[in-house]
């Protein structure tokens, strides 16, 4: 680099926390003090240009540390890294000064996102990261003053596509399309040039909708923000309860059933391509989970949706060195802890007197359930298993394989679903959905292999 690398505080960040964040933090200059109110008041030279504070204690607690460090660095932002989701008040703690607030390990795709843009920030150019949007917001032939480029996840690399002042024409658009993309990457720095060009493609369209770039962003900053309400020690009166289901039905009707019926595929477009974290997992099986219901005729689209936001909140409650594994990582000891969640989803809505209906219940508690009986954590087969919670069960393993992941190649919709009808025709003991709702889906999709014909 021909500037230094960008100078970052830690205050009091425990080894397990700068152990998930090692990897980004190589292209700064850390500074680390204990969380201790005299090092927190102390001069800091050079001052950073981002502070990075661990969890507080019974001694120092948050809003006193927020307070401190903010009159030391007024401009600079402050984030508060949390282990323990007993007291997590995100809202309370941006309140009192800090710029957000992060409990972990979910909201470590978060964490990672803010320091590296603000890294990227203060470099000035020499350290680069990317945000994802979708082709259907880019109108062929126009002027784009900002770079495109695409992300490889097959070989880990970004291939520009365009420079600033350039246009994406139809035939290259298509083209990136066939090639099973339907998001590129912005450098972050240039969002702010893309969210313009967006706004005024959709006044020259006649429309005040926003685009389904925005749409994907504010959807899933909806789940983080309901998903930290849980763990507030407010949520567990009953009007707290209703007031949470109210927002979770404003989040199911403006960003998932809202228009959907018309913009079928093209929705199911919109979340193929996300990186993954918990939020935007949560808001793609929703999404998708409302989708499928719509196209099968299976069970109400706004109790899959529901359904398909809380069924995975009850991993929170399990061990953090768990919730970082994927389930092919895990100890047998571990998976079995693992294969609790459902169950836990189900007692965590109860404890924070979220009113659902019973089939939301059910489609979460039975969503791992396999057609072969193999499944957790009731070990249901066949039609004991309600076709919701199949639903939800596709729609999470279809995020799955449509999601953008380092070393694998993309799949397409018709693809990841011809896949998993694929593993049960050539291994029976591999059943794990209801082959009929596995084939009617496979229907739905554009340039899936047609379904042979009976023979007269």
């Amino acid at each position: 680099m021909g500037n230094p690398p960008p100078p970052v505080l830690t205050v009091g960040l425990p080894a397990e926390i700068e152990a998930l964040i090692a990897d980004i933090m190589k292209n700064a200059s850390v500074s680390r003090i204990p969380l201790d109110m005299d090092a927190i008041i102390a001069e800091v030279n050079p001052k950073p240009c981002l502070v990075i504070s661990g969890p507080p204690s019974a001694g120092l607690p948050a809003n006193e540390i927020a307070q401190s460090l903010r009159m030391q660095f007024q401009e600079i932002p402050l984030l508060l890294c949390c282990t323990n989701k007993e007291g997590f008040e995100r809202k309370t703690f941006i309140k009192n000064g800090f710029t957000d607030a992060f409990l972990l390990p979910m909201d470590l795709a978060n964490l990672r996102t803010s320091i590296s843009d603000r890294l990227a920030e203060a470099s000035k150019g020499e350290i680069r990261t990317f945000r994802p949007v979708k082709i259907i917001d880019l109108e062929p032939g126009t002027t784009l003053d900002f770079e495109t480029h695409i992300f490889l996840p097959a070989n880990k690399r970004y291939i520009k596509l365009s420079a600033s002042g350039d246009s994406l024409e139809n035939e290259r658009i298509d083209k990136i399309k066939k090639s099973r993309f339907s998001t590129i990457q912005v450098p972050a720095e240039q969002m702010k040039h893309f969210y313009s060009y967006s706004a005024k493609r959709l006044r020259d369209l006649g429309t005040s909708a926003i685009s389904v770039t925005e749409k994907r962003e504010k959807l899933s900053g909806a789940v983080r923000d309901l998903i930290s309400g849980l763990f507030s020690e407010q949520t567990s009166s009953f009007e707290t309860g209703q007031n949470m289901m109210k927002d979770c039905g404003e989040i199911v009707k403006t960003y998932i059933i809202e228009g959907a019926e018309s913009e079928w595929y093209s929705r199911i477009q919109s979340v193929l391509g996300e990186r993954g974290d918990s939020y935007s997992h949560s808001a793609n099986v929703s999404t998708l989970s409302a989708l499928f219901s719509m196209g099968l005729g299976v069970g109400k689209p706004e109790d899959l949706a529901l359904a398909g936001l809380l069924h995975d909140i009850g991993i929170a409650e399990l061990p953090p060195e768990i919730q970082i594994l994927e389930p092919e990582q895990m100890s047998p000891e571990q998976l079995e802890i693992y294969k609790k969640h459902p169950e836990l989803s189900v007692n965590l809505i109860k404890s924070r007197k979220l009113i659902v209906p019973d089939i939301v219940s059910k489609a979460i508690l039975q969503h791992h359930e396999l057609y072969n009986g193999a499944g957790y954590p009731s070990g249901l087969f066949g039609d004991r298993i309600c076709k919701e919670a199949q639903i939800i069960a596709i729609a999470d393993r279809f995020d799955y394989l449509t999601r953008v992941r380092d070393g694998r190649p993309l799949m397409t919709p018709s693809q990841a679903v011809d896949y998993l009808r694929t593993l049960q025709v050539n291994d029976p003991s591999r059943i794990h959905y209801e082959p009929e709702l596995l084939k009617k889906l496979l229907n739905l999709f554009p340039g899936s292999r047609p379904e042979p014909q009976a023979t007269p």
